[in-house]
């Protein structure tokens, strides 16, 4: 006497024809057997076609939604290039493109979002975990110096404080400097985010540090380190002209910081950036990698003293 078979669907026991069916992706000892009610009935995924259970999606097979994520910003199916920013996501293209981006991230803005004093809008990933608190940007600022006064090793000795401010105030600070860096030394993203984030200001013997209101606490903590890695160059190799490497010493002490705080998403994107900054941070790992933290430190040294090329006071360096 032959094995009684049960609809996997419907639980009832198979009278008459039963269908077989199979995911591409499953071994082949995996099968999916069904009465012909429910292969005539059921919805049917739009990827691969297998019949989808009364509980579950209603265009997708289990199998294919772990395959085919939802976009986060319209909620349909990614089947093609995954974008994600600042471990936000995933999002389409279509999204990418056609979507306002966040203010502080970039990603693509949904019904979800805040609108900051300054007029920038954010997503809701955004605001859960952005710094707005002078105090917290303090404290954190604090934190990241004592980091990196231990690995790679760098501070400052003179003064130099934080400040957090909103985008039109940065945009102040910005151009009321006599001279401005090149259109290549200004932070920023391919996805249309603001693209001054901080700036790292000398101006005689004062010195300041001012970050953008409202960034993602990685963000904040990429941005900041960069800006403080110009404040110490600017003590210790002040006469560093090569932007190369005066950029990517920067990068490379940010790229540093956000691995030490457990941020590890966003670490290929910085190295696989086309721009001054990520040809600088590829520079400067690979002088690492081959001879040691401190030979990067002793580089930007070696290019300062070689170039003389005097920094001209209050640029703004970002």
């Amino acid at each position: 006497m032959g094995t009684l078979a049960f609809c996997q669907f419907c639980g009832q026991r198979i009278v008459g024809k039963n269908w077989l069916f199979r995911h591409p992706d499953w071994p082949e000892e995996i099968t999916l057997r069904i009465c012909s009610d429910c292969a005539d009935h059921a919805p049917r995924c739009i990827y691969c076609g297998l019949p989808i259970a009364p509980a579950g999606s209603q265009d997708r097979c289990v199998t294919c939604q772990s395959k085919y994520p939802l976009c986060q910003a319209c909620g349909q199916p990614v089947s093609g290039d995954l974008t994600y920013f600042d471990g936000a996501g995933p999002f389409c293209q279509t999204c990418c493109h056609e979507r306002p981006p966040c203010g502080s991230c970039g990603a693509p803005l949904t019904d979800d979002r805040w609108q900051l004093s300054d007029g920038r809008l954010i997503c809701s990933h955004c605001r859960a975990g952005a710094v707005f608190s002078t105090q917290e940007a303090v404290d954190l600022f604090t934190e990241i110096k004592a980091r990196l006064s231990v690995n790679p090793g760098i501070k400052l000795n003179i003064p130099t404080g934080l400040f957090l401010v909103d985008q039109e105030q940065l945009q102040e600070v910005f151009h009321q400097q006599p001279a401005r860096p090149e259109k290549g030394m200004i932070k920023g993203f391919e996805q249309g985010a603001p693209e001054l984030l901080g700036i790292y200001l000398r101006h005689g013997m004062r010195r300041g540090i001012y970050i953008l209101t409202g960034l993602p606490r990685k963000l904040f903590i990429q941005t900041a380190a960069h800006e403080y890695a110009h404040a110490w160059q600017g003590e210790n190799c002040p006469t560093l002209g090569n932007g190369l490497v005066q950029e990517g010493f920067a990068e490379w002490i940010a790229y540093r910081a956000v691995s030490m705080f457990g941020y590890t998403s966003g670490l290929e994107q910085m190295r696989n950036r086309q721009d001054i900054y990520g040809e600088g941070l590829r520079w400067a790992l690979n002088c690492e990698d081959r001879d040691g933290v401190q030979a990067v430190l002793a580089a930007c040294r070696a290019d300062a003293g070689a170039s003389q090329l005097e920094m001209p006071e209050g640029r703004a360096v970002t």
